[in-house]
């Protein structure tokens, strides 16, 4: 005997919480654990017949860093469990889950550092040029500290120590700035675009202090390499190195920017001919995700790298062109400027390097992004045809009001419905809904081809030739002609048709000939004439590779079946909730079965934190590149200009006015800015023409249709200019400031420069 001590029912049945169906529990009788083992196992033979537990894990506690170590805990308590009862079975488990967000993790993070490859290359080169001007400033006191008995380990000590001191000040300086840098990327929209979203929650965890530590001391060997190679110089060795550069650089010695080009257009190759990128037999690029790739990234990066260092390389031979075309321009301004920067190329390609490297990131990232978003945006649209797609009801007089539900537009219904005919409203009934635009009809049937014969399955979609333009999506390299040119051919002859180009090459047909087109709407079936008006290679909500897609006049159609039958509805509109356009249409009298929000979708894929986390990443380096790189830039002009005091001296002094100065320096920075902006340009340009057709997103029944095209972002880039524009102004007055304070009789002295 049992007393009933309560009644209950779920506050809410899709929550997580019932692992069981609810109606599976509804003859299920409870009872406290007390009372169960006391008094029901006591009175049965064999009272359990399953036994099961259900465990919640605050899952929101737990992150990257402790995924591992939960896993492990996880399989060793399976295993243990198992080996007491045998018969036992884990049947609903968060392991999966886990585990795939640990393969996301990983996947995420090693596109994370490629991504931050050619940022990470601007912040250590810029270390290297401070460091580098910094320690060619101090070169004459470690010489003279060398040539008293300091060896070369002192003075490398004393450096590393004073390094060492400053990485520890930026790394406590780091932690809380990296927090901030994190939620700016959270909120990132495309390149240097930024929207407000739901805050991340930033976790500074050990790995994250382990990374930093470990830039540091990535960036302490980048500044400890100058002083190295100025350890090793004496007294003698620095006076013969003072006019002239011994050697060139490191990179250009040993060839590191033609090392850096084999293996990218080795890359390309595999892209160009495999689409995939393969190492030792075994494909490293699945799927069609390039967020899921990433040695798709890590590609167009050596490209870039390698590219800017070829750039910098020939870039002195340029000048010295340019320096010979210079001497027949007027005045000694731009001789003067030319003919030393083509003597000096040691000491400009620091900065120039710097430049092109930020500038051909940007130009890239920002036609990447372009180019995906835009590829989002007509994949979607493409699906819906419109900004909303709308399946509605037709009422069918031939029904008894009550004897069936209402038939949807494009469903497929038995035999019976053959004779039936149905009403709709006039579809500009729409236009009196809030948040409409504009709407138009579009009928998609089955239909089949007969050609000579043979019988060829394809779609056909009835338009409203009027409307279709100010509602429905179209691109220019969907056919050979603009969308209003094919809805006027449409005007002309109302049998008019748009007939795919590859059906008409296969089958040999020509503008102007007949075709019989057997169309079926739902259970009913007529062949039609129509004559083929004009081709096409692709028109909305019509794949392809699902067979011939035939386009012509729904009124005609429906004239020629003799009755009207259920279409789909397009709508343009103005970016509101679909919702409430749905709450809206309903209360005209219509039902909506099934709706498609092209705005909804392109917001949900456009949210994907890969994406997200990617384009944030390439706008804040761009904005740290863009910064190291005018900073840089504008101490390199400082400290050129006090080693260049003298013999700016000795050119004011045997007659050149400030205004001739002012215009020998402010040339040699337009210059090499010049210089720096072409080149980044092009070398950016160059990457996102080669490897952004590899770049297609996957999605949709078909991932190759629409076509995907590359954007380059023509207004990011001159956005772009504008910013390193206004930035470089500043370094421009910045340098030649200290100009119009020199006195002549301060510059020269006997002796050497100061």
């Amino acid at each position: 005997k049992v007393h009933i001590s309560g009644v209950w029912r779920p506050i809410d049945p899709g929550d997580p919480f019932w692992f069981y169906q609810i109606e599976a529990l509804r003859n299920t009788l409870m009872v406290p654990e007390e009372t169960f083992v006391n008094q029901v196992v006591a009175k049965l033979d064999n009272p359990v017949h399953l036994a099961a537990w259900y465990l919640v894990f605050p899952m929101p506690e737990i992150h990257t860093q402790d995924l591992q170590p939960f896993l492990l805990r996880a399989g060793r308590l399976n295993h243990q469990v198992r080996n007491l009862l045998g018969d036992i079975s884990l049947d609903v488990s968060p392991l999966p889950a886990l585990e795939e967000y640990g393969r996301t993790a990983l996947l995420m993070t090693m596109v994370m550092l490629i991504f931050a490859l050619p940022v990470i290359a601007v912040v250590l080169y810029f270390l290297a040029m401070i460091s580098g001007m910094l320690v060619q400033r101090e070169r004459n006191e470690i010489a003279v500290l060398r040539s008293r008995g300091a060896s070369s380990g002192q003075v490398l000590l004393l450096y590393a120590v004073e390094m060492l001191l400053v990485g520890a000040c930026a790394l406590i300086l780091a932690l809380p700035a990296s927090r901030t840098l994190a939620q700016i990327m959270g909120n990132s929209r495309a390149f240097l675009s930024f929207a407000p979203s739901v805050p991340l929650p930033i976790v500074l965890s050990p790995q994250s202090l382990l990374a930093g530590m470990a830039t540091m001391c990535v960036a302490l060997s980048a500044t400890l390499a100058p002083a190295f190679s100025a350890a090793g110089y004496t007294i003698v060795t620095h006076k013969q190195d003072v006019a002239r550069s011994l050697r060139r650089p490191f990179w250009q010695r040993y060839f590191l920017d033609i090392l850096l080009l084999i293996p990218a257009l080795y890359g390309y190759y595999l892209l160009r001919g495999r689409g995939t990128i393969a190492v030792l037999g075994r494909d490293l690029t699945p799927g069609s995700d390039p967020f899921g790739n990433p040695l798709l990234f890590l590609v167009p990066t050596l490209f870039l790298l390698g590219t800017a260092l070829v750039f910098i390389r020939l870039l002195p031979w340029f000048m010295a062109i340019l320096a010979r075309l210079g001497r027949w321009l007027p005045g000694p301004g731009w001789t003067l400027a030319l003919t030393h920067l083509s003597r000096s190329a040691i000491g400009y390609m620091g900065p120039v390097l710097l430049i092109v490297l930020t500038i051909s990131l940007a130009v890239f990232s920002a036609s990447m992004a372009k180019t995906l978003d835009t590829h989002i945006m007509h994949r979607i649209y493409y699906g819906t045809g419109a900004d909303l797609f709308m399946i509605e009801t037709g009422a069918s007089p031939d029904i008894v009001e009550g004897d069936r539900p209402p038939i949807a537009a494009g469903s497929r219904e038995d035999d019976a419905l053959s004779r039936m005919r149905w009403l709709f409203l006039p579809v500009s009934e729409h236009l009196s809904v809030p948040g409409v635009l504009a709407a138009t009809r579009v009928g998609s049937y089955a239909a089949v081809a007969l050609v000579g014969g043979e019988r060829v399955e394809g779609r056909f979609l009835g338009v409203d030739r009027v409307d279709w333009p100010q509602v429905g999506f179209f691109r220019g390299d969907f056919a050979p002609l603009p969308l209003g040119g094919l809805m006027n051919i449409l005007a002309m002859r109302s049998q008019g048709l748009l007939v795919s180009s590859s059906f008409l090459e296969e089958r040999g047909l020509m503008i102007g000939d007949t075709l019989r087109l057997e169309i079926f709407a739902f259970s009913d079936s007529r062949p039609i004439l129509f004559t083929v008006s004009q081709a096409v290679d692709y028109f909305p909500t019509a794949y392809p590779e699902e067979g011939p897609i035939f386009v012509g006049n729904l009124d005609y159609f429906f004239q020629e079946m003799g009755a009207q039958y259920p279409y789909d509805v397009l709508l343009r509109t103005d970016g509101r909730d679909a919702s409430q356009i749905i709450r809206g249409v309903e209360e005209l009298g219509l039902r909506v079965l099934s709706s498609r929000d092209a705005h909804e979708m392109v917001r949900q894929a456009r949210a994907r934190p890969e994406q997200r986390g990617s384009f944030g990443l390439l706008s804040i380096g761009f904005i740290a590149a863009a910064g190291l790189t005018v900073m840089g830039f504008l101490l390199h002009g400082l400290v050129r200009f006090r080693e260049r005091l003298v013999e700016l001296g000795v050119l004011r002094s045997i007659g050149l006015s400030k205004g001739q100065m002012t215009f020998f320096l402010a040339g040699e920075i337009f210059l090499l800015i010049a210089a720096g902006t072409a080149g980044g340009t092009g070398v950016g340009l160059w990457a996102s023409r080669l490897f952004l057709p590899f770049f297609q997103l996957g999605g949709g029944p078909y991932p190759g249709t629409p076509p995907f095209l590359v954007h380059i972002a023509w207004g990011d880039i001159t956005r772009i200019y504008a910013i390193m524009g206004g930035m470089f102004l500043a370094a421009i007055l910045t340098t030649l400031w200290p100009l119009s304070r020199m006195r002549i009789f301060e510059a020269i002295k006997l002796g050497e420069a100061i």
